[in-house]
């Protein structure tokens, strides 16, 4: 294990999710499979409304200018007018960390049922980190009625938090992948994910990245924030410095292209 605490009095936590009693289990190895890729207009479509970490929209958007995606970047008002048919044409919905009850609730129950719909029936893939992924998972709900909490594009249990930090607001500590490498990534208060195709494991073992088919569309979700780039831990006043966001594009271009990554 490898964690530098952080503690911090008075911040506002990055990630703030609703939580419940997910259980976690050892998940089975499984080989690597590939989604059926689909064609899109515009990359990306980031989410950059109410309750969403500023830096790390920058982050997410700095590095998609990088690999000349495309990407539209969209707020509350803009994402609450789009139809179904108007997030079709995405390759991957992009939702980053902050207060995940905020960049929820400043959406309406129509646009939660319109993100299912794009990802579940029409296959648009979803990626999420830290905030992103706590409302991306929450029960089915009723017909006609709205999820519980979130987004709801992940039929299961409301996440929990990954509690390995002790009473640190944020730390570094080393995330392990299913080829054995290792790399110590941000967390700042994100969530325990499915266990469920397991990406990569929390120094305590616990899932932190996972990715899954829900319906038709492929959705990753990211507990830590592998977007964390220098500016971020400068920011934040972490050290060793590293700003590797290469992780990052693996997570996203696994999105573009449908293709699962090797899993635990």
């Amino acid at each position: 294990m490898n964690i530098q605490k952080v503690y911090t009095w008075g911040a506002i936590s990055c990630c703030v999710g609703l939580l419940s009693g997910l259980q976690v289990s050892e998940a089975a190895s499984a080989p690597k499979a590939t989604a059926k890729a689909r064609a899109y207009t515009t990359g990306a479509l980031v989410f950059s409304g109410s309750g969403t970490w500023s830096s790390e929209v920058t982050s997410i958007e700095t590095i998609l200018q990088a690999h000349n995606v495309t990407f539209q970047d969209v707020g509350d008002d803009a994402l609450n007018a789009m139809t179904v048919d108007q997030l079709n044409q995405f390759g991957m919905l992009l939702f980053p960390g902050g207060e995940g009850s905020e960049e929820a609730e400043g959406l309406t129950a129509q646009t939660h049922a319109n993100i299912r719909q794009a990802v579940q029936q029409n296959g648009v893939s979803y990626l999420g980190f830290c905030a992103g992924s706590f409302i991306a998972v929450a029960p089915a709900p009723a017909a006609g009625q709205d999820v519980s909490y979130g987004l709801g594009v992940v039929n299961a249990p409301l996440l929990n938090e990954w509690t390995g930090a002790g009473d640190a607001d944020y730390v570094l500590q080393e995330d392990t992948f299913a080829d054995g490498s290792q790399q110590n990534l941000l967390w700042y208060g994100g969530p325990v994910v499915p266990n469920t195709n397991v990406i990569a494991k929390y120094s305590t073992g616990d899932p932190a990245m996972n990715e899954q088919m829900s319906g038709n569309g492929l959705v990753i979700l990211s507990g830590p924030h592998p977007t964390a780039d220098q500016a971020i831990l400068d920011a934040l006043g972490l050290t060793p410095d590293t700003g590797d966001t290469s992780y990052a594009w693996t997570l996203m271009n696994a999105a573009l292209t449908q293709t699962m990554l090797p899993h635990f």
